[in-house]
């Protein structure tokens, strides 16, 4: 195989991979956005070794690391690898050809807000989980993070369905420039 100024080898990149954008469509039920196919691409993937931290607030996932041609790409955007969402963390050129793109690998819930209607998809990660034992009964706090695309705004406390459950929303993040992060907390008794 003969290697480009970046030493990728031509060939490798074998891996069929779907890169995704984030369109709304506004039909009579309401407002939904969706992450749909806009091009398929050949890249090479590697599973990274450390978990990939896509969001400050919450856990990290595994991660994959995609060496790809140049083409219009950046961090609004997710790939499709294997059945798997890939949320994107990192682009990087490398060489004049090419790009290295960091993405956690992550599994979409299917969310609606109560109050607009509005249906979207967003990732759901770990904060906290805490377990607290009162006389007669017990009680557990469950607390996640709510990570989802800049388009879709929510408002602290309101209540936000998640895969069919309602989360109160505690508190908004909304700082980073290509998402938004929503801390959830619920109580449970035992």
């Amino acid at each position: 195989m003969t290697k480009t100024d970046s030493g990728v080898a031509v060939g490798r990149l074998s891996d069929r991979v779907e890169v995704q954008e984030l369109l709304k469509t506004t039909g009579e039920n309401g407002t939904a956005w969706t992450w749909e196919t806009v091009r398929k691409t050949w890249a090479l993937a590697e599973l990274m070794a450390r978990p990939n931290v896509y969001s400050v607030h919450g856990l990290g996932a595994a991660g994959v690391t995609f060496t790809l041609r140049r083409q219009p790409l950046d961090l609004d955007s997710a790939l499709y690898w294997r059945g798997q969402h890939c949320l994107i963390t990192a682009i990087r050129p490398l060489g004049r050809l090419y790009l290295t793109v960091e993405a956690a690998l992550v599994v979409l819930s299917q969310c609606r807000n109560p109050y607009t209607g509005e249906i979207f998809p967003a990732v759901m990660t770990e904060k906290y989980v805490r377990h607290e034992q009162l006389e007669p009964m017990a009680i557990n706090t469950y607390q996640r993070v709510l990570v989802a695309p800049k388009a879709v705004r929510l408002t602290s406390g309101p209540l936000v369905e998640v895969d069919g459950v309602e989360w109160p929303i505690i508190t908004p993040y909304e700082l980073d420039p290509h998402k938004n992060e929503y801390e959830l907390r619920r109580t449970v008794d035992l």
